[in-house]
């Protein structure tokens, strides 16, 4: 009966969204309205696709996974995401919004040149497939650790949904869909939160059974937010901050924005519901590590999922609704990201090399893109797996060398003497795109061979101005800059 509660209250979820994705079709009849709700989201709307694309798999699955074996220190994810939200805000929303664009690309390309465009555009849509897949496999491991389900007939019904109501609507469906994911998310992860505390006796009492369960010194390395050193501390805030700057899919709602003011305001609100999730998970960790459940998971990756299906925590009903409220997490985050490659491959590649293309092909084209990435994504998340955290920061760094490329465009490049050209630009995003990847598929050799460890998002930084720089120098009076 527990199973089939729960299990009926998720199936009644995914029908909900369905309905709300094939009741907003009306609303989008031309690619305008397809692709950026018309310019015309308001700002609970535009609050809550940036917020779905920030509280995903990697905010709940994937923190409570690294808070299980090492306390507080992944909370850093979420506040470096808030702290990157802020300072969009302060810097870049008006910017983006002022310019009236579709794409991180297109941008790009007003600083730059054409050629930028589609090399970043391309690199964008290597880091968002990347992230696209990580979250199904979110949802799958999820699935089949509490509902019993075969992990891929997860993936691919999950993808099959997201993919239908994203098809359906476009932006005012992602719109919407994660109105009601957020709302959901929120009231079941706090109601859980609290339980859980309650019954633990306070963080007091939580701490106390930390200590039974791993021992004072471990538990006080638990404790301790930067128990992981410094420098992976430094790599997540920066390539968090970095990665709200030329992130497709948290800045396309942006684009969205009824006006200016609309497009700031939700930057900042978002912030103020992103910082918090991360505490609120990585306590859910610490206490899965406690025993709260009665037992340990089975592996790290199922803390989440197994606290919350915990018979002596939490009633069928409410264990149904939290379970919901994860794959809602993981499905708001699935949605934007899906739709951003879509974008991409829409404007900045089909109708860019088509040029004079009609409206209503366009149209055509764009939604059928939708159907394409699903296509593409939902294999990759069943055959493809890795530590959905780890993974998904390949798309932080690669992101956060376009981010590095907007702000030197926006911000110097109007100098008289540029600190970036377009062909730094271009080949620099090859270049870190390329090392973000060979860190990760290669990364013990490249630890052996210098002698420690450098995190992902430091190295295509590095090359990222590396080549900027450099080639910006030899190039100085001949790399074309535009000044408008």
């Amino acid at each position: 009966m527990i199973f089939s509660i729960q299990l009926l209250i998720v199936l009644l979820y995914f029908l909900l969204l369905l309905l709300v994705g094939w009741l907003t079709r009306r609303f989008a009849g031309t690619t305008t309205d397809y692709l950026i709700a018309g310019r015309n989201l308001g700002v609970t709307l535009c609050t809550a696709v940036i917020l779905g694309e920030w509280l995903g798999g990697m905010s709940t699955v994937g923190t409570a996974e690294k808070a299980f074996t090492s306390g507080f220190f992944p909370l850093w994810y979420n506040v470096s995401t808030a702290t990157g939200m802020v300072l969009f805000g302060l810097l870049l929303a008006a910017v983006y919004r002022r310019a009236n664009v579709h794409t991180v690309g297109e941008m790009l390309e007003h600083l730059f040149d054409r050629t930028t465009r589609v090399i970043t555009s391309l690199c964008f849509v290597v880091a968002f497939v990347i992230l696209s897949y990580i979250q199904l496999q979110a949802i799958g491991s999820v699935a089949a650790q509490v509902l019993n389900l075969p992990y891929a007939t997860a993936i691919v019904v999950a993808g099959i949904i997201v993919t239908a109501y994203v098809y359906f609507g476009g932006m005012r469906s992602i719109a919407l869909t994660n109105l009601i994911h957020v709302l959901l998310l929120f009231a079941t992860l706090i109601t859980v939160f609290v339980v859980v505390l309650v019954r633990s006796g306070g963080y007091g009492g939580l701490f106390q059974s930390l200590d039974r369960a791993i021992g004072a010194a471990e538990a006080a390395r638990f404790r301790n937010p930067f128990s992981s050193g410094l420098a992976p501390v430094a790599a997540w805030l920066l390539g968090g901050i970095l990665a709200g700057f030329a992130s497709q899919a948290s800045i396309q709602p942006v684009f969205a924005a009824r006006d200016i003011p609309t497009a700031r305001r939700s930057s900042f609100l978002s912030a103020l519901f992103i910082a918090p999730v991360g505490l609120l998970v990585s306590t859910l960790g610490i206490a899965a590590r406690a025993g709260a459940a009665g037992a340990l998971p089975p592996t790290a990756k199922q803390t989440l999922p197994f606290l919350l299906m915990s018979p002596s925590l939490l009633p069928p009903w409410l264990s149904g609704l939290a379970l919901a409220g994860i794959f809602a997490a993981i499905l708001s985050t699935v949605a934007p990201v899906l739709f951003a490659v879509s974008t991409i491959l829409t404007k900045d590649l089909y109708q860019l090399l088509g040029r004079n293309v009609r409206e209503q092909r366009l149209f055509r084209v764009s939604r059928l893109m939708v159907l394409a990435i699903g296509a593409i994504t939902i294999p990759l998340a069943v055959f493809l797996k890795g530590v959905i955290l780890d993974t998904a920061y390949i798309t932080y760094a690669i992101r956060g060398s376009a981010a590095v490329a907007v702000l030197l465009g926006i911000y110097w490049v109007r100098r008289s003497k540029p600190v970036a050209t377009a062909l730094s630009v271009s080949v620099a995003m090859i270049a870190s795109t390329t090392a973000a990847l060979g860190f990760v598929i290669f990364e013990k050799s490249i630890t052996g061979l210098l002698g420690f460890h450098v995190d992902k998002v430091f190295a295509a930084l590095f090359f990222s101005l590396f080549f900027i720089l450099l080639l910006t120098a030899l190039s100085r009076g001949r790399g074309r800059v535009r000044d408008s």
